[in-house]
């Protein structure tokens, strides 16, 4: 009989994905502030800008939530079936969307006078990181979920099999 050998470092490529998609969120949500604020997004054409630049930004989640996704299934130990789990992938792109708008929100309340500082002013980052996180999230498992289904449908099985 055969010993199975010691697998090692699952956890580590596990977490490893997570941070980078934490950084990944964060970098979307400061790009399209930047790119907003840049780009003057206001009245009628401002807003179909606005759209377009949601768009772009969904479409560039969906391919990095896939690509992270390749990373963890082809990158793993080929002995044993992994299950990605996009909800997984999206959470890491949500954690750091919300991670970063807190950081603005923080930005925004120590950049206001006390007596500027209003209720609205202590929500609008987490409000921000909150509503980025769920735009950046969910294409993000959608991504994943999409390469995670083309890599079983090559393979010929399943996650368990």
């Amino acid at each position: 009989m055969r010993a199975e050998p010691k697998r090692t470092g699952g956890l580590l490529r596990r977490f490893g994905v997570f941070v980078l998609g934490a950084v990944l969120g964060a970098a979307l949500l400061w790009c399209s502030a930047f790119a907003g604020i840049t780009l003057g997004f206001s009245g009628a054409g401002g807003g179909a800008l606005s759209v377009l630049l949601l768009f772009a930004i969904v479409v560039a989640t969906v391919a990095l939530g896939g690509f992270l996704a390749r990373l963890l299934l082809y990158g793993g130990p080929s002995g044993r079936s992994l299950r990605v789990g996009g909800l997984f992938i999206g959470g890491s792109f949500f954690a750091g969307a919300f991670v970063s708008g807190v950081f603005l929100g923080v930005m925004i309340l120590l950049d206001a006078t006390p007596s500027q500082r209003t209720l609205f002013l202590f929500v609008a980052g987490p409000g921000l990181g909150l509503m980025y996180g769920i735009v950046l999230g969910m294409p993000a498992v959608v991504g994943a979920a999409l390469a995670e289904t083309r890599f079983y449908a090559q393979r010929g099985g399943g996650p368990t099999g």
